[in-house]
């Protein structure tokens, strides 16, 4: 288990944190391996109603030294 499961309280002021994973599921395509990369984001994490994601959203990744910054898209 990553994280213990909270249910997001819809007029708490706190920030919901949880532990997700960075992994790596390699596909192959056309006879070539390729890296397929994926952050994954604890539901509670997720679900909580100040959370600026929704499925599909297309997002950018940037990095800031050891910090990792993810946004939603300006498409």
């Amino acid at each position: 288990m990553l994280g213990k499961v909270v249910t997001p309280n819809r007029d708490s002021k706190t920030m919901q944190k949880g532990k997700g994973r960075f992994f790596n599921r390699p596909t192959i395509s056309k006879g070539k391996k390729y890296d397929k990369f994926f952050i994954y984001v604890p539901t509670e994490v997720a679900r909580d109603t100040n959370f600026p994601l929704k499925d599909g959203d297309r997002i950018e990744v940037a990095i800031r030294g050891k910090t990792v910054i993810v946004t939603k898209a300006k498409d």
